[in-house]
């Protein structure tokens, strides 16, 4: 894993001539975002300062629950969104982002189709007309794709699906 990093920081080093940023936090930066960065490394990173880091770990995929749920804190509005926005991201965490101040973090819950549908339909209640109707939007298309919302158990199990597409 570091030595993974060290040779992200010989390339940022060449690169970091054009960028305004210092080449440890391009690597920082490249590592975060990388598909297949470990959890461990981007647990380590999540306990940066560095909003944009942040950020990519929080859109990360691999990033650990429990630290999405640290970052769903976060003093950054744009990281937060990203949390909302990451398909792992655990319910609870949602919902305490459900009521969050920012706009933009609950647009990118009520767009994210991973989302549980009590989050969702809390957010159609939402004072913001857009975030409401993109969460009534997420939840018609979940309702038409059941499979786009965590699966049959989200929805009342297979027969419940099967019911509500015609198909029984």
């Amino acid at each position: 894993m570091f030595s993974y990093f060290k040779k992200f920081i010989k390339v940022q080093r060449f690169q970091s001539n054009n960028s305004s940023l210092p080449y440890i936090t391009l690597a920082k930066l490249r590592l975060a975002a990388h598909p297949q960065a470990h959890p461990e490394a981007l647990t380590r990173l999540a306990k940066g300062k560095s909003e944009q880091v942040l950020v990519r770990v929080a859109e990360n995929t691999n990033t650990p629950q429990d630290v999405l749920c640290d970052l769903a804190l976060s003093e950054f509005a744009d990281v937060r969104a990203a949390v909302a926005d990451n398909p792992n991201t655990p319910p609870r965490a949602l919902f305490l982002l459900a009521m969050d101040t920012d706009l933009d973090v609950r647009y990118s819950i009520a767009e994210n189709h991973n989302a549980p549908p009590a989050v969702l339909q809390l957010l159609t209640q939402d004072e913001n007309p857009y975030v409401g109707c993109r969460a009534a939007s997420t939840l018609k298309r979940a309702g038409d794709f059941p499979n786009l919302v965590g699966g049959d158990h989200m929805w009342g199990g297979t027969q419940e699906r099967f019911r509500r597409s015609g198909l029984s």
